[in-house]
């Protein structure tokens, strides 16, 4: 999947001409955050910088966007009881949570700004995925090994993440399918009109 989004991400910069490069960065980081910036995944953050520490935080907001649920988060006034959540990440925060999709440090904190480890971002993927750590699917301790050896990513990845490996990892798992086999992550993205079809085309990600 990854070489299909690096050999079609200059055909999608002439298609869509909207995403400035990030600065002085390069490598395979900076195209896959182009690629999810294409999409509208990710906000355009021309400064952004790939090197720095993922957070806890980027990654809730994330997932909810890959799974399409903005709108749903945005209408949805569930409170998870965490009390260090700032107002500008809330809805996705709560969101997530009332999914069972994220979970606190603590029933009250979930410590939005704390650094994102490789198993703690696996998991929250996993189980929007529809893997479920508590049915025996994976174990959080190995939810990285878990996701390497399913598929999910091409290497497991260890310790705490950097926002390039964050994109990364969150590219990756565009073209893996939900556990219940009803689509892949860009086809549901697709299919409810969250994502361009000719913006999947042409990195290759519906053939």
């Amino acid at each position: 999947m990854k070489k299909r989004l690096l050999s079609a991400l200059c055909a999608v910069m002439l298609l869509v001409c909207a995403v400035p490069m990030a600065s002085a960065q390069s490598g395979d980081d900076t195209r896959m955050a182009d690629a999810l910036t294409v999409l509208h995944i990710l906000a355009e953050e021309p400064d952004r910088d790939l090197t720095a520490p993922a957070t806890r935080a980027q990654a809730a907001v994330l997932l909810v966007h890959l799974a399409g649920a903005e709108q749903a988060a945005a209408a949805d006034n569930w409170l998870a009881g965490f009390r260090d959540v700032p107002a500008s990440i809330a809805q996705e925060v709560n969101y997530a949570a009332r999914q069972g999709w994220i979970t606190g440090v603590t029933a009250t904190a979930f410590r939005p700004d704390a650094a994102l480890t490789a198993n703690a971002w696996s998991a929250f993927l996993l189980r929007m995925l529809g893997y479920s750590d508590k049915a025996g699917d994976f174990t959080i301790a190995d939810a990285a090994g878990f996701a390497q050896r399913i598929g999910l990513f091409p290497i497991a990845y260890t310790g705490t993440l950097t926002q390039g490996d964050l994109f990364e990892m969150a590219a990756d798992a565009l073209s893996f399918s939900y556990r219940d086999g009803s689509a892949t992550v860009i086809g549901r993205l697709v299919s409810q009109g969250t994502v361009s079809r000719a913006a999947a085309n042409a990195l290759g990600l519906l053939t």
